[in-house]
């Protein structure tokens, strides 16, 4: 299956390859949250983000970054760009409750 996360359509597809049986998307739905997964916003992570680098940041430099804020009596704003494209914004899939799904996508632009 070509699917990289669970959507209701995705296990209509599964059970109809595995055990050729037919179901209506809203049975699925239905089964899904018998089994306890519930429709979710993935979270997305960029692949090309080093996790080790990052933290690297936030110990070392973001602390002289925040204390240079608190001498000259200033604030800080975090923004992500990336919380602002125009391009496709992946809506819900299912996943155990609790257990929000992460999707690795580049944050490059094209």
């Amino acid at each position: 299956m070509v699917y990289a996360l669970w959507t209701r359509k995705a296990v209509i597809e599964l059970i109809d390859d595995k055990v050729g049986v037919k179901l209506a998307i809203r049975t699925v739905g239905n089964y899904l949250a018998e089994w306890g997964f519930t429709p979710q916003k993935p979270l997305k992570n960029a692949y090309e983000q080093s996790p080790a680098k990052v933290q690297k940041w936030l110990d070392e430099e973001y602390p002289v970054i925040k204390e240079k804020t608190k001498e000259e009596d200033a604030e800080i704003y975090w923004g992500d760009e990336t919380g602002m494209r125009s391009d496709c914004q992946h809506g819900r899939v299912y996943a155990p409750k609790g257990k929000t799904p992460v999707i690795k996508l580049s944050a490059k632009r094209t």
